[in-house]
């Protein structure tokens, strides 16, 4: 009867389970190991892997705690309806995860899923047999708990507390977990199937030519009958942790305005495979070039780089191929942003960590080492980006996706949030950041020449970084790098391909109450950053090229009837788009602005593009003071900034 059962789960399926239980653990321990090892190619996220093994091996604990109570002389299996219900719904789970993933052709993330079934389906039918033989007892007497003689008072009470706890502790652990994994699975489905890969993955060898991993290029107006015309094309890259979609519409509008354009998805990011780790910033720039040599793209580039997608632009030019670029145009672009700030504040400990940058620089041949600026704040900053790496395939940081008020084009907008949600958002961003957030700064001093060094130093200015080739544009025949008839500003600067930076005023604005502050400590930090933003702009248009524009974008926007603010390259794109290529040409003429000058200006024609630009420092009295002065509605889009003689009070 029920009662002479033997106390063993030495069986077929108990064995089974047992060996799958097995199985799972050592899986979940294994890509912990995995997930965290340096010097290597990955494909995915391999934290899903390890989740869905831990609830493998939660499946397969519970499984053999049925089977072993089904089977047991001395046990009596508690709450034998819940144990069915759990099985059947960790059963619905897995499929749901094996639904998800499969329609994402992650063959690998549904096998595991699919594994879950074994030890679901055993909990559920042993459960229900222990249900039907409790029953059969209950018609013949036998009690439903009945001790051992030599069972101690003490180990029944610990049986019976056994048998309470463990179920409801490691349900609510199955269910959470697997509920976590399956939600994120349908939700990747369903972007999946609402938003198409819209350019061609690419494939780029890394790693010295020993590992292969796709690339995303994503293009508009580019077309063979293009290709043939060996017109320019403008790259774009995106600023740190965003994706393709952030430039779509600039993308677009640079296409509607009849010039080609691409964006390529650093590794990671939009649809390009995670690629190499530890990440070489100069691997990834030369991955860049072959993937447009391979799209194919074989016309002369113009680099248009936003954020850090711009000292990106600076380091293909020195680490990749010069001789294809023949324009550059920087957007909020700043060389690192961590050091400017501690240096505008004048903290003793910058001029220290900047000479250990210097002494330990970038090899051309050598792997960047890593040399940690703000070792703390790194630290700190780095083990985020590490959590939420963790996490995403719990779905967790779906609730963090950031609203994008006025992004366009809006018809894309869905598709932007998705890229922020799937399980390689955040290993991007842990891989880009390398464990130092000046570590794409750190790579691009090896390329600075003593002569641009002394012009850095002679202004008393922190950060370094060298001007662009004399080679740029070299391979293709352009008016774009007509030399200037002028002597340049900067006796060392060679190249002479035109270079457009441009910032918003807001940057450069020293009005707290513009900006809502009112804190006076929190002021005085503003007005000092906002004086080096606008000096380090200026650095940039002496050293980068002899034909260097700085515009400076303010007032109101005809795309959006709302003020120019540091979102305008993904909300007035189409705006942006027409400036650039207005400036950008009549820097060729030669007509409209020099580099020889300390201004430069771009003047629409049109009352379309309607936002006026302007940053004129005042006195070096004013240390960070900008004023905004507006043009006239004629001069809709004219853009201008004037650099003083004032200089920073710190040093180097």
């Amino acid at each position: 009867m029920w009662y002479f059962r033997k106390h063993t789960v030495v069986s077929v399926p108990g064995l089974i389970v047992l060996a799958l239980t097995l199985s799972f653990g050592i899986a979940f321990f294994a890509y912990i190991g995995v997930a965290n090892k340096r010097s290597r190619l990955v494909k995915r996220n391999e934290f899903l892997y390890m989740w869905e093994a831990f609830i493998g091996t939660t499946l397969g604990l519970q499984a053999l705690f049925v089977v072993s109570a089904y089977r047991a002389s001395n046990r009596y299996l508690y709450w034998t309806l819940g144990w069915i219900l759990y099985g059947i719904v960790m059963c619905a789970l897995a499929l749901c995860v094996v639904g998800g993933y499969g329609a994402t052709k992650d063959a690998g993330a549904a096998i595991w899923a699919v594994l879950w079934a074994v030890p679901a389906v055993a909990i559920s039918v042993y459960a229900a047999k222990a249900r039907r033989g409790y029953a059969v007892d209950r018609v013949m007497g036998i009690p439903e708990f009945r001790p051992r003689l030599s069972d101690s008072r003490g180990s029944v009470l610990c049986m019976v507390a056994l048998d309470t706890a463990f179920p409801w502790t490691t349900w609510l652990i199955g269910v959470f977990f697997a509920l976590l994994v399956a939600i994120q699975a349908l939700a990747l489905a369903n972007d999946h199937r609402l938003y198409k890969q819209p350019g061609r993955l690419v494939p780029v060898q890394t790693n010295g030519g020993e590992d292969w991993y796709d690339m995303h290029v994503w293009c508009a107006g580019y077309d063979a009958e293009t290709q043939k015309s060996n017109r320019p094309v403008f790259v774009l890259l995106p600023d740190f942790g965003m994706p393709s979609t952030s430039m779509q519409g600039l993308m677009q509008g640079f296409a509607n305005a009849g010039h080609p354009a691409c964006i390529v998805d650093r590794p990671g990011y939009g649809w390009s495979e995670p690629g190499y780790w530890m990440q070489d910033p100069r691997d990834v720039v030369q991955s860049i070039n072959q993937a447009l040599d391979k799209y194919p793209v074989a016309n002369p580039l113009i680099l248009v780089g936003w954020g850090e997608g711009g000292v990106w632009s600076q380091l293909y030019m020195q680490a990749a191929d010069a001789t294809r670029v023949i324009g550059m145009v920087l957007l909020d672009t700043y060389p690192n942003l961590e050091i400017l700030q501690t240096f505008a504040l004048n903290r003793t400990t910058t001029l220290q960590n900047l000479r250990q940058f210097r002494s330990l620089g970038a090899s051309r041949t050598d792997p960047v080492p890593v040399v940690n600026f703000d070792r703390p704040l790194e630290r700190s900053v780095s083990r985020m980006f590490s959590d939420w790496r963790a996490v995403s395939p719990l779905a967790l940081h779906r609730a963090r996706n950031a609203e994008w008020p006025g992004f366009q084009p809006q018809t894309s907008l869905g598709m932007h949030k998705s890229r922020f949600r799937d399980n390689l958002h955040y290993q991007a961003k842990y891989f880009e950041y390398g464990g130092s957030g000046a570590r794409l700064y750190q790579s691009l001093l090896d390329y600075v020449s003593p002569s641009i060094d002394s012009v850095l130093v002679y202004h008393h200015w922190p950060l370094r970084w060298p001007a662009l080739p004399a080679t740029a544009g070299s391979a293709f025949t352009s008016s774009l790098t007509r030399r200037q008839a002028s002597a340049p500003v900067v006796t060392a600067v060679t190249s002479n391909i035109p270079v457009i930076l441009i910032a918003s005023s807001a940057q450069f604005n020293s009005d707290c109450s513009a900006h809502k502050i009112s804190d006076s400590e929190e002021c005085t930090k503003w007005q000092a950053f906002a004086w080096f933003y606008y000096r380090q702009q200026i650095e940039y248009q002496q050293t980068l090229s002899q034909n260097a524009a700085l515009l400076a974008c303010v007032g109101e926007v005809e795309e959006d009837k709302t003020e120019c603010d540091v979102d305008f390259v993904w909300r007035r794109p189409e705006w942006l788009a027409k400036v650039v290529v207005k400036q950008l040409f009549s820097q060729t003429s030669g007509t409209e602005s020099s580099s020889s000058e300390s201004s430069s200006s771009a003047k629409p024609t049109s009352s379309s593009e309607s936002a006026a630009v302007s940053a004129k420092p005042t006195s070096s009295s004013e240390s960070a003071a900008v004023s905004v002065e507006p043009t006239s509605d004629s001069e809709s889009a004219a853009t201008s900034a004037e650099p003083t003689s004032a200089e920073p009070t710190a040093s180097v």
